[in-house]
């Protein structure tokens, strides 16, 4: 029964992998665009962690039937023959190119953080009050956009289960009712709230609304309090999420973390508004901004690298 939760349950992760690789190349895309070094040291760190998890891939897949004693095992393995695992050789490839892969990104980000200090030095100017104010707004952008990541990838998880694995295995109109219940209770309280949540913080940052920046601290609270309920069932019910259960609880408690981070990032960012920096951020870019005399420093501009940290 393990062994085949087990399979059923990897399938997803093999496809949450795929998306992954797809959202890193669009927040590096993003990151270019919007000189954010902030966003490329974090997206370094994740590419790190997809290359340590390609290793834990191979491990699932190399011993998702190791159980021999259990006689349907044995059938199956005898059934497969030769062609179990037959994937080993692209696996091993996979581990090998993400690992080179992350260590040319990883240099290729340092040299650019080393070109977007100057960028943003354009962009801003000298204000140490400003520049540490841009600093909380590309923290914010970017916890957005790994919140919408993994509550994404939780979300395609627990549909998972609901929709292929629960629902055909309902043999009465109760436990199917009560599965539907669940189907939809996660989509409005999990996709819409979550979506919602992440276009209001979104929109109030880039505008300045406080409006919308209040609401997202409301509806975070809210999600968190969905996660912490989705987290107690699963600790409650472990044989239900069996083959799930410890990347569930995985994606469920960084979704946590991250809205912990989210909160008192948008509490700063809500008491930087009216302070001047939306005009620097609405019209100036990277390649055309003239550089801006530094305040109380003389005329004289400082031509060495200027970062944000």
């Amino acid at each position: 029964m393990t062994s085949y939760a087990n399979a059923r349950s990897l399938l997803v992760y093999f496809v949450l992998f795929i998306i992954a690789q797809v959202f890193t190349v669009i927040l590096v895309m993003d990151a270019i665009i919007q000189k954010n070094t902030i966003q490329l040291i974090a997206l370094a760190a994740f590419e790190l962690g997809m290359s340590v998890y390609t290793i834990i891939q191979y491990h699932q897949s190399s011993t998702l039937f190791s159980n021999v004693d259990d006689p349907n095992v044995f059938l199956v393995l005898q059934f497969l023959g030769s062609a179990y695992h037959a994937s080993s050789w692209a696996e091993i490839t996979q581990i090998c190119v993400m690992f080179v892969s992350t260590i040319v990104f990883v240099f290729l980000a340092y040299k650019l953080y080393l070109e977007f200090g100057w960028q943003i030095y354009k962009k801003i100017g000298a204000d140490l009050a400003m520049r540490d104010r841009y600093k909380m707004y590309q923290i914010f952008m970017m916890l957005l956009k790994f919140d919408f990541f993994f509550f994404l990838g939780f979300s395609i998880q627990y549909l998972a289960l609901l929709i292929v694995v629960w629902l055909p295995e309902s043999t009465d109109d109760g436990s199917r009712s009560t599965i539907i219940n669940e189907l939809i209770e996660h989509i409005i309280l999990s996709c819409v709230v979550s979506v919602v949540m992440l276009i209001l913080g979104y929109w109030g940052l880039r505008r300045e609304l406080k409006i919308h920046m209040y609401l997202f601290i409301v509806l975070s609270m809210a999600s968190m309090a969905y996660f912490i309920y989705m987290l107690t069932q699963i600790s409650l019910n472990p044989e239900r999420f069996i083959g799930s259960r410890v990347f569930l609880t995985f994606f469920l408690c960084v979704d946590m973390v991250l809205i912990l981070a989210s909160l008192p990032a948008a509490i700063i960012c809500l008491r930087n508004f009216n302070h001047g920096l939306i005009n620097h951020i609405s019209h100036a870019t990277g390649n055309t901004a003239v550089a801006m005399q530094p305040t109380g420093l003389g005329s004289k501009i400082n031509t060495n690298r200027w970062s944000i940290e």
